[in-house]
């Protein structure tokens, strides 16, 4: 008995469905000449009895992919279909939902007949409307509660699965997935609905409860995302967690916390009030002065957009005062047997036309000399901006290290005060492990002044950070909106210079036709 060999999707395998599928219009050409495979936005590989999935990461524009009724196994190479829309894979040999990451744009998924047991790994599927899952293994209607997810789900096929014969079935769906159009290819009403959800009543009450817990979560993630974008934004990333990081990423202090835990935890405490309070006023500082600098920048932005405008407004009224000029005269040429006429006509369109020249070349020279004025001044005011926060921000950096030192010897003196009991034998109930850091002064003092040093350097890095960062913003900020108006003064004089030498190429073969007839 003849058996066929499982497929590989390699080049020749794509390049012939790419080829049957192409517009018929068009299909001569392709097959001469090839398709792109970045222009391909649907491709059908069905019944091509392909084993596994590879080889289409040049298909990064697909909206459309059919893989169904082939021998399948297993759900890959597929994530970076950023653009993907509809996926079949019906028809196959599945058994794990698994390589949809990042697939945020799928609205359609079939799944129909696999053999898949569990409903997983869709997380990232926030647009999925249409889901069929049809002639599989699912068993328990516990397996349908990962759907309740997905809010803009509205048809839904799980006919032919284990768990449909449970006579709980349809209610379970329509109480806990809600907005269902189409369950099992019958459209949904409102009375089953409203019976489904009473059956299912205290099941909806402790689901509504979990919601709103995971969506204050969430809130409190997009907020916390927001400001994190926000600190990073001016240079101040990980300020609010500067305190923790300092002594929680610190092992010297981990070692000696214990030492004289309720002291310690006293002074930590008070240090903690001061430091907050210097934080406090250097995130408000520093965010509302990145609120100005972004201010400015948009005046900026907005200044030079009015000037390009005008300038271009003025630039087409000229144009099209010398188009209807150039129109009339070559008219003339045309009909005109006046040499005289012709010699006239053809010196002042030559005129008129070094004149347009200069007169577009001088108002671009305006525009760029306008652009150096306001540009001067954006640089002098973004400076500005950015010498306040630095001063400001080195300023209360002294202050953070002036309490860190203030804590530094309170917290030595605490330490020491406690080596110096157990060295009088007036400590014996402690631990083998502390005794060992209390066993050896030297050794202490280096684990102390090691702690304090862990923290200035916390310090050193955060100010850095924000020095750094802002020197470095600003000189890619200028250097990026300099060649942007180099590029455009660029390009403005070679749209000059080509409509000029079409208009004097215009004007030559009007000449030679005027004086050959």
């Amino acid at each position: 008995m003849n058996t066929i060999e499982p497929a590989v999707i390699d080049e020749d395998l794509l390049k012939k469905a790419t080829h049957e599928q192409a517009n018929p219009e068009i299909g001569e050409i392709a097959r001469r000449e090839g398709i792109d495979p970045k222009e391909t936005t649907s491709l059908r590989l069905d019944y091509k009895n392909i084993l596994k999935i590879d080889n289409l990461w040049a298909f990064e524009n697909l909206v459309k992919l059919q893989l169904d009724n082939n021998i399948i196994e297993k759900i890959e190479n597929i994530s970076f279909l950023k653009n993907l829309q509809w996926l079949d894979l019906s028809f196959n040999n599945i058994t794990c939902i698994e390589g949809l990451e990042k697939l945020h744009k799928l609205t359609d998924l079939t799944l129909f007949n696999n053999r898949i047991a569990k409903l997983e790994n869709m997380d990232d599927l926030h647009s999925l409307n249409v889901l069929s899952i049809g002639n599989n293994c699912l068993i328990g209607l516990e397996n349908l509660a990962y759907l309740t997810r997905f809010e803009n789900l509205r048809v839904l096929n799980c006919g032919g699965n284990a768990l449909c014969k449970n006579s709980n079935y349809r209610h379970y769906v329509l109480a806990h997935i809600r907005g269902l159009k189409y369950l099992d290819y019958r459209l949904v009403d409102d009375e089953s609905i409203a019976a489904a959800k009473e059956k299912y009543i205290d099941d909806l009450i402790a689901l509504e409860e979990e919601e709103k817990i995971s969506n204050n979560k969430k809130e409190e993630e997009r907020k916390r995302s927001e400001l994190n974008a926000l600190h990073q934004a001016a240079h101040i990333e990980g300020i609010n967690t500067l305190f923790e990081d300092m002594f929680g990423n610190d092992p010297d202090f981990q070692k000696l916390l214990p030492i004289n835990l309720d002291r310690t935890t006293d002074l930590q405490d008070e240090y903690r009030a001061k430091f907050e309070v210097v934080v406090n006023e250097s995130r408000h500082f520093i965010l509302k002065k990145r609120a100005e600098m972004d201010d400015e920048l948009s005046q900026f932005k907005e200044c030079l957009n009015q000037t390009k405008s005008e300038t271009d407004g003025e630039c087409i009224k000229m144009l099209n005062k010398y188009s209807h000029f150039k129109k009339n005269l070559l008219r003339v040429l045309q009909t005109s047997r006046d040499t005289k006429e012709i010699d006239d006509s053809i010196k002042i369109l030559k005129e008129e036309t070094l004149k347009l020249s200069d007169e577009l070349m001088s108002i671009e020279m305006q525009v760029v000399e306008q652009y150096e004025d306001v540009m001067k001044e954006f640089e002098r005011n973004y400076t500005e901006f950015a010498s306040s926060v630095n001063e400001y921000g080195q300023s209360n950096f002294a202050r953070m290290r002036d309490l860190e030192n203030e804590f530094h010897e309170r917290f030595s003196e605490s330490i020491l005060l406690t080596f110096e009991r157990f060295s009088k034998g007036d400590l014996d109930d402690i631990d083998d492990e502390l005794r060992d850091v209390l066993s050896d002064k030297d050794a202490l003092i280096n684990t102390i002044n090691g702690s304090h040093d862990f923290r200035l350097g916390k310090f050193d890095h955060q100010e850095d950070c924000l020095v750094s960062g802002i020197s470095q913003e600003l000189e890619f900020l200028t250097r990026k909106l300099h060649d942007a108006e180099v590029q455009r003064d660029r390009e403005r004089v070679c749209e000059i210079f080509t409509f000029i030498d079409k208009c004097n190429a215009e004007i030559e073969i009007a000449e030679e036709n005027a004086y050959y007839y």
